[in-house]
Order: C-alpha cells, then sequence, then structure tokens
C-alpha cells in the first residue's frame, strides 16, 4: 500500500507564511527596542524654546530717547500679597468642611440619642404579662416576682 503524505517541507506556501512570520517578527522586535530607546532618552521630556533667558540677557539694550520716571515702591504693608486671597479661599473651604463635618456630627448624634432611647416593644411585655396571668394558678410567688423584675428590668433599658 503507498500512502501519499503531504509534506509541508515541498510546499511554496509554507515558505511564504515563513518568510512572512519572520519578517514580522523582526519588525516586531525592532519596534520594540526603538520604542523603549525613545522612552529612555531625553529627547522628549524637555522642548528647548527658542528664546530662553539666558538668549534675552545677552541682546544689547536699546537707549530710550525718553528719560526714564523711577516709580516709587510702596511700603510693603501697603503692598497686598497675592497669596492672601488665596489663602482666604483655602481657609473658607477649609471651615465649609469643618461646618460640614459639625452637622454630620449633630445629625449622628440625634440618631444616636433616638437609636438609644429605642422604642419600648409593647408587644413582648404584652405577652409576657398574659404569660404570667395564664399560669399565675401555678406559679408561686417568687417565680411571679422574678418575671415581673425581669420584665422591669427589660423596660428600664
Amino acid at each position: 500500500m503507498r500512502f501519499n503524505i503531504y509534506t509541508v517541507w515541498m510546499d511554496p506556501v509554507f515558505y511564504a507564511a515563513a518568510a512572512i512570520l519572520t519578517a514580522s517578527l523582526f519588525f516586531l522586535v525592532y519596534s520594540i527596542r526603538r520604542y523603549v530607546e525613545l522612552k529612555n532618552s531625553d529627547e522628549f521630556d524637555e522642548v528647548p524654546d527658542e528664546e530662553t533667558p539666558a538668549d534675552l540677557s545677552e541682546e544689547p539694550e536699546i537707549p530710550s530717547s525718553q528719560p526714564v520716571v523711577e516709580q516709587p515702591v510702596p511700603s510693603p504693608d501697603a503692598v497686598p500679597d497675592g497669596n492672601l486671597g488665596s489663602n482666604n479661599r483655602a481657609e473658607a473651604f477649609v471651615k465649609g468642611i469643618y461646618e460640614g463635618l459639625s452637622g454630620l456630627d449633630t445629625r449622628l448624634k440625634n440618631i444616636e440619642a433616638s437609636v438609644s432611647k429605642g422604642r419600648v416593644n409593647n408587644d413582648f411585655a404584652v405577652k409576657f404579662l398574659e404569660d404570667i396571668l395564664s399560669d399565675l394558678d401555678s406559679l408561686d410567688k417568687e417565680k411571679i416576682k422574678a418575671r415581673i423584675d425581669y420584665l422591669l428590668s427589660d423596660l428600664k433599658k
């Protein structure tokens, strides 16, 4: 019996696909290496300006035909500080936060007070007293007294 086994090694399509795969792998490795080189270089970190302060200081000053008038320098007390406005805004912001927190604090205190007071569970007291009344004949005075003490301590909570 003769079997006609397909061999990949004799097919030109296999070689074309292998060449394309090899070229794409080389391109991928080259691209990754180039990307890492660009990422590590400082080429894109700082863009140099056309005119830097050093360039401006080197230029000679052009004398003007008008006389230079010196303006009086106001005293430091009269100069409003530029940061003063931002400090006031920051202080107002912080005060607003504190006011909001104090409002939350009062609301939480009210909630805690209402929860701690709680609603007296009248159903429990009524059922407890009904059970005592139904068992009154079979209970002795000590058990009745103990149950009433328990009910009173529960209602006081």
